[in-house]
């Protein structure tokens, strides 16, 4: 098979250097025709690599090899090519087409590094890695994964920035990478991820500003960028996002004043925290019409004027901290009940 692959790949190669040099003379028809038979070469070893769980078996002993410590035994004593893979612990298949539809392996603590070989587990709908000491950057093969709805490195070592690649899944749901050494920007294109209902970065080293692009997604329900580098101003929301519940941006370096409109578009915001940052200006009014709102944190930031007396409509407030500001009056109120 590997014969058969190298041949096509050169042979593909060749035939399309040549014609790219002939164009002019032989026509776009041509081009077709060639892409045509480079598509037949190519179609024999994709579909075999698709549609068997041999492909699945391999991909997760290549998890397996690139684990060095396992306390528990856990693959050692499970993962075995003598078993069928679907019985594997922490490993699940679809009944229809018996392929691998979620693999949760959550607070093992594994030491080691994902392969690129995961990403050839094309039915995978959920990754749970999270609770270990997995490090190293993550394989862009992962990309491949187009079926991911529920994904989970969280409370691990990796490191690097965080993948571009992350906003061509497009059915993700909830993507945890908390508590990790993910350094860079946070990339614009998680903003394509329109089905995305929680996003939580915190506690890793991510700088640059909050894409505005992420006030985009209206499934969101809670974004949590807290404890990380991020500066800049907070982006305005665009759009009304009914989902949203919680919103963290705490212990950053986020300056400028909270956006005038933010809270319009926010009618069932429960819980707020933007404490730990730079912020200056007054709040808003329109905070005032989150109705839903249950927690404030605004202590710890640059900000002035007093407590608006509109604070008294937010029925359902349980908590309010807004020490450490340059609030005028009597604020030094931390907590309501």
């Amino acid at each position: 098979m590997w014969s058969f692959n190298y041949l096509s790949s050169n042979l593909s190669s060749a035939f399309v250097g040549n014609l790219i040099n002939t164009q002019n003379q032989m026509g776009n028809t041509f081009l077709n025709l060639a892409l045509l038979i480079i598509f037949h070469f190519s179609m024999p070893t994709f579909s075999m690599k698709l549609t068997t769980i041999l492909t699945d078996q391999s991909a997760l002993l290549a998890l397996k090899d690139h684990v060095i410590r396992d306390p528990e035994n856990v693959l050692t004593t499970n993962w075995s090519a003598s078993s069928p893979v679907c019985n594997w612990f922490g490993v699940s298949c679809g009944s229809k087409h018996r392929r691998v539809t979620a693999l949760d392996l959550t607070g093992l603590g594994f030491v080691g590094t994902l392969p690129p070989h995961l990403g050839n587990l094309s039915f995978l709908s959920l990754l749970y890695v999270s609770n270990n000491s997995f490090y190293g950057g993550l394989p862009v093969q992962l990309s491949n994964l187009r079926r991911l709805k529920y994904l989970s490195f969280g409370n691990n070592s990796f490191s690097g920035e965080i993948p571009l690649w992350l906003g061509s899944l497009t059915e993700l749901r909830k993507l945890f990478l908390y508590q990790n050494n993910f350094k860079g920007v946070i990339p614009f294109y998680l903003g394509y991820l329109s089905k995305l209902e929680i996003l939580s970065l915190y506690e890793n080293q991510v700088s640059g500003s909050i894409p505005s692009s992420i006030f985009n997604i209206s499934s969101l329900q809670k974004i949590d960028l807290s404890d990380n580098m991020l500066s800049g101003s907070i982006p305005s929301v665009p759009r009304a996002l009914l989902s949203l519940e919680l919103i963290d941006f705490s212990s950053n370096n986020l300056s400028g004043h909270i956006p005038k409109d933010m809270f319009d578009h926010l009618p069932n915001l429960k819980e707020l925290f933007l404490s730990l940052n730079l912020l200056s200006g007054r709040i808003p009014a329109s905070l005032f019409k989150c109705k839903e709102l249950q927690l404030l944190s605004l202590v710890y930031n640059q900000m002035e004027g007093s407590l608006p007396i509109e604070i008294g409509n937010l029925s359902m407030l349980q908590y309010i901290y807004i020490g450490r500001n340059h609030f005028e009056g009597h604020t030094c109120l931390l907590t309501i009940f």
